[in-house]
């Protein structure tokens, strides 16, 4: 009995340590799954969290109303919870192209892992359904997480306001059977992300198994002629419905039809395009402090893999796009709003009350619409530190080859967070330039026939906030991960796993 024990012990010890983990108890291999996707399972859980809290939000101000002495309700319920759907549904797509994103990265450091589960007779559709499955599970998990969350924080807000008597002593429905609908969306969300992050899987060789690279080669990662020809059809498409809805911003109110459709028709042929999209804004990037030999270095690390650069940093565009896009047409509507003032009041004291009036409003919907924007931000920042994180990670042969070849820790250090703000800084450059677009193309959709001049107006605050916040990001994302590499010594870091 003990020979047998001790045979299967030296067995086990022989066994790499992912095999090992595949012929565990599925207990373990759930542990494992949720520890290794953690990442996704933060995006999964924050979505659920706001979709449920944009659930709860309007039962709970219609039961104020109702304790209030207003009856008919039902109305602003109504608009409430579409509104809260709208951002909801922004979130989500925002944290499924994150996880969608963050799945592939961690796939394509696993590439060895994979073509060693291939070489014992695994097959590339068993591998991914593998994966599927932990895509339902991280789901799950983090849907039911953010529900619970989302649903404590709600009743701590309600709790709070009650206290200082800016809600009615009421009682308020905190669980309304609503909350299913986002739990469920975010569960299957997930799991569609991990199966269309998981495609990669299907064109590993058991071959792969003898390479030491943790990325694909330049070649590779270039976008297919199929993507390539799918997102030039879209921005094509999505270009000229714009331009037909710009044709008839003056017109009729209609053109906001054709407008959202080729605004959401065109992004997303940014988001498909995305390794074709940011390279070039990226070079532009990288010419910035190019004399010095590690910021060129930096900039030629983040055009050599277009892949990987757009899977860290086309969540930032979304999210920047999306805040933009926002603040730029509410900043057009007040504009307007206080010229049709001023031509109506023409110039009196009343006229000039009521725009200062109109600039308080103005200046509450754009906080309001900025945080429930700003939140698919929050999931869109957790991306790019995921990213950049694991690529750092994922990269650390070709650090300690850099140690090797001369580089000091330091300059290894400064040259990993240079290229993160690079491909940070183009990731805002784009959102902002975006942004501008879409939001010009709503206010012209939706007030031209008004025949006011529509001159895109960008706040300052939000400009600020974006780049500020964006490159304490890039910094952040890289140093510790950089730290934690810089700890290990050349000559481990070039030996073979």
């Amino acid at each position: 009995m003990s020979s047998t024990s001790g045979t299967d012990a030296a067995t086990a010890s022989r066994t790499p340590r992912p095999l090992r983990r595949a012929t565990r108890r599925p207990t373990a291999r759930g542990l494992d799954t949720l520890r290794a996707f953690r990442p996704t399972l933060l995006v999964a859980a924050l979505a659920s969290m706001f979709g449920t809290v944009l659930v709860i939000t309007p039962g709970v101000v219609a039961d104020a109303l109702r304790a209030i002495g207003l009856e008919d309700v039902g109305s602003v319920q109504a608009v409430l919870s579409v509104v809260g759907w709208v951002f909801l549904a922004v979130a989500v797509y925002v944290g499924s192209i994150v996880t969608a994103n963050t799945c592939s990265t961690i796939i394509a450091g696993q590439t060895r892992v994979l073509a060693l589960q291939r070489l014992v007779g695994a097959t590339g559709a068993a591998l991914r359904r593998g994966i599927g499955r932990s895509g339902v599970l991280v789901g799950v998990v983090g849907a039911l997480l953010g529900g619970v969350l989302g649903v404590g924080v709600a009743a701590a807000v309600v709790a709070m306001l009650r206290a200082r008597h800016f809600l009615p002593d009421t009682t308020y429905d905190l669980v309304p059977a609503g909350i299913v609908l986002p739990v469920g969306a975010v569960v299957v969300a997930t799991w569609a992300a991990f199966r269309a992050g998981s495609r990669r899987v299907l064109a590993v060789t058991p071959l792969q198994a003898l390479s030491n690279t943790v990325e694909p080669t330049a070649a590779d990662l270039r976008a297919g002629r199929g993507r390539r020809a799918v997102a030039i059809t879209l921005l094509v498409v999505g270009a000229a419905s714009m331009l037909l809805a710009v044709a008839l911003g003056g017109v009729t109110v209609l053109a906001v039809l054709p407008g959202t459709f080729g605004a959401f028709v065109s992004f997303s042929g940014v988001v498909v395009g995305a390794p074709l999209v940011m390279p070039p804004v990226l070079a532009l990037a990288g010419r910035i402090g190019s004399r010095d030999p590690v910021v060129l270095l930096a900039g030629r690390n983040a055009l050599r893999a277009p892949g990987r650069t757009a899977r860290a940093v086309i969540g930032l565009v979304i999210g920047v796009t999306l805040l933009v896009t926002f603040a730029v047409a509410l900043g057009i509507l007040q504009h307007v709003s206080a010229l049709s003032v001023r031509e109506l009041g023409g110039g009196s004291a009343a006229s000039a009350a009521t725009i200062r009036s109109e600039d308080h409003f103005f200046a509450q919907l754009n906080a309001v619409v900025s945080a429930l924007v700003g939140f698919s931000g929050v999931l869109a920042a957790v991306g790019v530190v995921n990213a950049l994180a694991l690529g750092v990670v994922q990269r650390r042969r070709e650090l300690g080859l850099l140690r090797v070849l001369g580089l000091t820790a330091s300059q290894v250090r400064r040259m990993i967070v240079t290229e993160a703000v690079q491909m940070v800084a183009a990731a805002v450059v784009t959102g902002l330039v975006l942004g501008v677009v879409y939001g010009w193309l709503a206010a012209r959709t939706l007030l031209g026939t008004l025949h006011f001049p529509l001159t895109p107006v960008l706040p300052p605050v939000t400009v600020a906030v974006v780049v500020g916040g964006a490159l304490l990001l890039a910094v952040v994302a890289t140093v510790a991960p950089v730290r934690r590499a810089m700890r290990v010594t050349p000559r481990e870091a070039l030996a073979v796993d």
